[in-house]
């Protein structure tokens, strides 16, 4: 499997000849969403390879791939396999995307578009923490989500910066009366709260405080 994905990174840097591709590889290619070259790991050289891929007994979901750069460490294990941790396909809306943060770190964005009147956006800020932090390897350490529901025009957000504690959300409300958008805000300072990359999965509620933020919006919107 360690060779498939070398070569998937590879083809998808310079493109093959459908000869010159195993069966397995071909069949792989298909199921690549995004792949981006982002240098997460310090302690190595080049970049890390990240590949989002469909998950193939759940395609509905996205696995996350991290590899160290083919160039510096040929023979090297994954640094990371992550299944199911986005939505995907046309069920859900759109694919998901990843994304090189300012502060260098991986943004995982996946999105809602297509079904129903409540569509999302929701991003996980993943980086690689080494011991001098607590913490030892990949982890989220920032989480954002907005929602907006066409019906009511209300929308709400949250910002959780897991690595600090900070979370900040906004309600946004019309009121049928004065027709005005009326727009709450809330934050508060909590312990940092940062979580192991692998512990994440498409289908789990947001975390802490986004979580209760998120059920007191859909409750006052029904």
């Amino acid at each position: 499997m360690h060779r498939t994905f070398l070569a998937l990174s590879f083809a998808l840097a310079s493109p093959l000849a459908a000869q010159d591709l195993t069966a397995p590889e071909a069949d792989l290619l298909p199921r690549v969403i995004d792949s981006l070259c982002i240098d997460l790991v310090e302690a190595h050289n080049g970049c890390e390879q990240v590949t989002l891929i469909a998950n193939s007994q759940e395609p509905d979901t996205a696995d996350l791939i991290i590899l160290t750069d083919r160039r510096t460490d040929p023979g090297g294990e994954p640094l990371a396999v992550i299944r199911q941790i986005a939505f995907n396909g046309a069920m859900w809306g759109m694919s998901p995307t990843l994304e090189a943060g300012e502060d260098g770190t991986l943004l995982l964005n996946s999105e809602q578009t297509g079904i129903g009147r409540h569509p999302w956006l929701q991003t996980l800020r993943i980086a690689y923490l080494d011991e001098d932090t607590g913490f030892a390897g990949f982890a989220i350490i920032g989480y954002h989500y907005t929602t907006y529901d066409r019906m009511s025009a209300a929308g709400f957000t949250c910002d959780f910066d897991m690595g600090s504690g900070q979370v900040r959300m906004e309600t946004s409300i019309m009121n049928p009366e004065t027709e005005q958008t009326e727009t709450t805000e809330e934050e508060y300072d909590l312990a940092p709260a940062r979580m192991p990359l692998h512990l994440w999965q498409a289908f789990q509620e947001s975390p802490g405080p986004c979580g209760d933020g998120l059920s007191r919006f859909f409750e006052t919107q029904f």
